[in-house]
């Protein structure tokens, strides 16, 4: 093998590896962020946080929801 031949492997073994971790490794990490991203804001609005959460909301509409049944139910 000559100087020009390992040169040209080594560089083509660079480029081959910059390829795969622009095509394959980059996107599934950021993949990964932005899944990250949702299920920590899903979680944080299923928690109780003092009125500005979905789990807030609802548990204000079923209070509500409670309180109509109980005087449908028993109006005296």
């Amino acid at each position: 093998m000559t100087v020009v031949s390992v040169l040209a492997s080594i560089a083509g073994s660079i480029v081959s590896i910059g390829v795969i971790y622009r095509s394959v490794v980059r996107p599934l990490f950021r993949w990964g962020q932005r899944l990250d991203n949702a299920i920590t804001t899903v979680e944080m609005n299923m928690k109780n946080n003092g009125g500005s959460s979905l789990r807030d909301a609802v548990d204000r509409i079923e209070n509500r929801i409670t309180k109509l049944e109980d005087y449908v139910t028993k109006p005296w």
